[in-house]
């Protein structure tokens, strides 16, 4: 196995650095190519657990509804993907705190005496950890989700990704009822409540332009996410970079051509030590139509992020 020691930081936990190829990977290639990423069926919005050890990530085969695998990382090989024990229905979008206390994921299922009554709804459950794996899942409360009313259309009140860098400050991408673009919103946890959502602006100079799926890079210098049809995108779905700065986040930037395409790209994530950045990647077959999704990885330090905002 690949571990090479841990990266210890004073309050977080420590961080496993594993090489996930014996090879560089300084282009994308596909991700444990016919194990996780295979020909016949999409996968896309992959995450690890907290030693980086274990993949959890959204397949859909043809004509079903995605649902989350898991595959471990053993003798430097992937495992055969398994069903998640808790995946009963449309699910994606797993994601685990760093303190491994928590796991977030997206899911169709009807939150309890909360019926669904728009077109299409997705919300937030979470699961904690306990001494036996994880808990039952259990819903994000309002305004964090928020259950479809009467002829309301997704994306309106559609929510399927929580991320955290630091267990404490979440960020969500979601359009809000009443609003007119997916934007991206932080909230606090204290383990028990969330506090009330807060917009994120700035990111793009037109605040119509959707954000989704936004994750910080494990060294906190970086928001990175997907949008479509943005400014310098390469058309359709691209991956976009916006910088830490004093007073927020900068404009955001096309991640670059490593990574951008005329085909799509969207669900951008970094391994646990932040060596490696993974993104999904379908065909652009025309008029709206797409391949099958599969997960991509490559090396950051060839991304060069801080050489985009030079």
């Amino acid at each position: 196995m690949m571990l090479f020691g841990f990266l210890a930081c004073t309050n977080k936990p420590r961080i496993p650095e594993i090489k996930y190829s014996n090879n560089i990977v300084a282009q994308p290639i596909p991700f444990a190519k016919g194990i996780i990423s295979t020909e016949d069926n999409s996968e896309f919005e992959l995450t690890f657990s907290t030693d980086g050890l274990k993949a959890y990530f959204s397949r859909r085969a043809p004509n079903e509804k995605q649902k989350i695998y898991v595959s471990d990382f053993k003798n430097d090989e992937w495992t055969t993907p398994k069903l998640a024990s808790f995946s009963t229905d449309r699910d994606e979008t797993a994601y685990i705190t760093p303190n491994g206390k928590f796991f977030f994921f997206g899911s169709e299922r009807p939150i309890p005496n909360q019926p669904n009554k728009g077109n299409f709804d997705m919300n937030i459950w979470m699961m904690e950890k306990t001494d036996n794996g994880w808990g039952e899942p259990k819903p994000l409360p309002e305004p964090i989700n928020e259950v479809q009313i009467e002829q309301e259309d997704w994306p309106s009140s559609n929510n399927n990704f929580f991320f955290s860098n630091d267990n404490i400050t979440f960020y969500f991408t979601t359009m809000m009822r009443g609003t007119k673009s997916v934007k991206l919103y932080e909230t606090k946890f204290d383990g028990e409540t969330f506090s009330e959502p807060k917009t994120i602006d700035g990111i793009f100079e037109d605040e119509k332009l959707w954000i989704y799926s936004a994750v910080i890079s494990p060294n906190g210098e970086y928001l990175v996410f997907n949008s479509y049809g943005a400014p310098g995108g390469k058309g359709g779905e691209d991956i976009f970079v916006s910088k830490k700065t004093g007073k927020g986040w900068s404009h955001a930037k096309p991640i670059g051509p490593l990574i951008n395409s005329k085909d799509e790209e969207s669900s951008p994530r970094f391994s646990r030590d932040g060596n490696y950045f993974f993104f999904s990647r379908a065909e652009n077959l025309g008029n709206y139509e797409y391949g099958e999704w599969s997960i991509f990885f490559i090396e950051t330090k060839y991304l060069d992020l801080e050489g985009l905002f030079d």
